[in-house]
């Protein structure tokens, strides 16, 4: 009797184990931040360091110890989860850069990984004097306010960033003034606006598209993917390239004898060795076929 309940006592005890092994465990793609992110608040209210190695995870509490293994090459690194995110479709974490140049992952921008959970974080960060805040608020006042944004900007391949993401909630937002409060008996607040779905493979020849353009804060090298005649065939190429994850699109309009040229590329990269490094990588682990090209030699017209 003593026996059988020892041996019951401990297959529940390996059961729980597997439990939390399994719950432990997570498989997704990873990213890292862009470097224009570099000194500013993360969701808990701590600086972000590129050269520390650290990550962001949209569950994980604070302090959590986190190992990524690439899957490709198996590649390591343990990081410290200090901040939310990421909030793309099918991204399970964004890495420091220094931690991304560890496995790797500064040339490929995104890669398959696997998340082990080595410590779980209990504590959140500590929170800095009133005085030292006040400090911070005045020395990060912009003398303007044209072109700031709030938003934290993570890349994809080398050095472009991807479109930055708002964030939904923050553990340092401020609670409302007594005048804002909601009175008793008020109706409910509206729900909140749906967010933006990505298009993929969904994408229909006619329907409503929302589109940002931007020009890259820089130019460099990039590996072109296609070259098109009409506006029908660039959307439906950016949208397959959007189902693959692919969010560092660039689009050349270039003169053509007839009728303008719109070329797709990945990119920006600040090396022509990056490029190609990412070129070798978009054959062999997404069969697409392409060639670098150098952006600084392209010629545009000066029409408006």
């Amino acid at each position: 009797m003593k026996k059988r309940l020892n041996l019951s006592l401990l297959l529940a005890l390996c059961f729980t184990v597997a439990l939390s092994a399994q719950s432990n465990e997570e498989w997704g793609i990873a990213s890292y931040y862009h470097d224009s992110f570099h000194g500013k608040e993360t969701a808990y209210g701590v600086k972000y360091d590129k050269k520390a190695m650290t990550a962001a995870h949209r569950e994980l509490p604070y302090g959590t110890m986190v190992r990524v293994t690439r899957l490709d090459n198996e590649k390591s690194v343990v990081v410290k989860v200090t901040d939310k995110g990421p909030y793309k479709r099918g991204r399970v974490v964004d890495l420091s850069r220094a931690a991304a140049e560890r496995i790797g992952l500064i040339q490929d921008g995104l890669t398959e990984v696997k998340l082990e959970v080595v410590k779980r974080g209990t504590a959140a960060p500590e929170k800095p004097s009133k005085k030292a805040q006040r400090k911070e608020r005045q020395a990060s006042t912009p003398s303007s306010y044209d072109n700031t944004s709030r938003d934290r900007i993570v890349t994809d391949a080398g050095n472009a960033p991807a479109p930055a993401e708002k964030k939904v909630a923050s553990n340092t937002a401020s609670k409302p003034a007594a005048s804002e409060t909601k009175p008793k008996g008020q109706a409910k607040a509206a729900a909140p606006a749906a967010q933006p779905k990505l298009v993929g493979k969904e994408y229909q020849k006619y329907g409503l598209y929302k589109i940002s353009i931007h020009e890259p804060g820089e130019k460099g090298f990039a590996v072109q993917v296609a070259s098109l005649t009409n506006y029908e065939n660039v959307f439906k190429q950016v949208a397959d390239l959007q189902a693959k994850w692919f969010d560092n699109v660039l689009i050349s309009i270039e003169e053509g004898s007839r009728m303008p040229s719109y070329k797709v590329l990945l990119g920006p990269f600040k090396e022509e060795a990056a490029a190609e490094n990412y070129r070798k990588n978009l054959l062999k682990k997404h069969k697409i076929k392409g060639f670098v090209v150098d952006l600084n030699a392209i010629e545009y017209s000066k029409e408006r």
